[in-house]
């Protein structure tokens, strides 16, 4: 029931990263809003994989190096929306995504089925961010 539950969520969770590139194209939105908006939730949920990481790290009684590590996509996140431009956010973001998913399968010792899940998520994910520098490519042209 649990894994359910993980999957509705983590599919839901996309929803920002599907649609935001499809409403500054059509829009719906504006381009600097929505590639903001975009930006800032994907710090949002970098900071949330991050806790998943730390949780796993404290619950395991990981290295405490592992510990703090656990912390960078929170400082990575939130640096990438006060500091960095966005083209320049937009690949650190789906980066760290990648490295994430790297540090789960290495270090982390999540359940073989949250693995596989977060495989699809991540692609997914940095697929949109992808999108969204296209459109920012496109918009600059």
């Amino acid at each position: 029931m649990l894994k359910y539950h993980a999957k509705i969520l983590g599919y839901a969770g996309l929803t920002p990263f599907i649609f935001l590139p499809f409403f500054i194209l059509w829009e719906t939105v504006s381009y600097f809003e929505g590639v903001g908006f975009f930006i800032q939730y994907s710090a949002i949920i970098l900071s949330f994989l991050g806790g998943v990481l730390w949780f796993d790290g404290i619950n395991n009684k990981r290295s405490i190096i592992l510990i703090y590590l656990a912390m960078l996509p929170s400082i990575v996140g939130w640096l990438s929306v006060i500091w960095f431009p966005p083209e320049a956010a937009l690949i650190t973001l789906a980066c760290s995504y990648i490295l994430v998913i790297f540090y789960e399968f290495k270090l982390s010792s999540l359940a073989t089925w949250y693995k596989s899940l977060r495989i699809r998520l991540t692609a997914i994910t940095v697929g949109s961010h992808l999108m969204i520098i296209w459109l920012i490519y496109q918009m600059s042209q």
